[in-house]
């Protein structure tokens, strides 16, 4: 599979990760890993500082507020966020487009040359103060 293929193909997946995240009853999803992990929900509730009652409450949510979820997530040993991140930039690195490589290239180049006037200025300027000290 050539590069542009693969990473189309790859944005395509999260893309239809997003789709599914936005989608998904996170409600459902804890009650079924409590139900996985093999937690009575009045166990669970404990866990999470909660009632037996508001733990199914919990579970009838489509949306969970942040704090309650990373909660969640701590006592179930599971990562929620997975499903609402849109990417994992630390996955890979892409490289910069050919325009602003050549671009970075026309700034580097542009450094080294003030760069050189600089330190050509600051010959001059001790030249004349050389110049200056002698004259008085």
């Amino acid at each position: 599979m050539s590069k542009n293929i693969s990473h189309s193909y790859t944005k395509f997946c999260i893309a239809i990760q997003q789709i599914c995240a936005v989608n998904m009853h996170i409600g459902n999803k804890i009650r079924e890993l409590v139900k996985e992990k093999g937690l009575a929900v009045t166990e669970f509730a404990k866990k999470i500082n909660y009632s037996r009652r508001n733990a199914y409450v919990i579970f009838s949510r489509k949306s969970i507020d942040t704090a309650v979820l990373k909660k969640i997530g701590e006592v179930l040993e599971y990562d929620f966020f997975k499903y609402y991140i849109k990417e994992d930039i630390t996955s890979k690195a892409e490289e910069p487009a050919p325009k602003y490589n050549r671009q970075l290239k026309d700034y580097e180049t542009k450094i080294e040359a003030l760069s050189s006037e600089i330190k050509y200025l600051k010959e001059i300027n001790d030249l004349l103060k050389e110049k200056l000290k002698k004259k008085k």
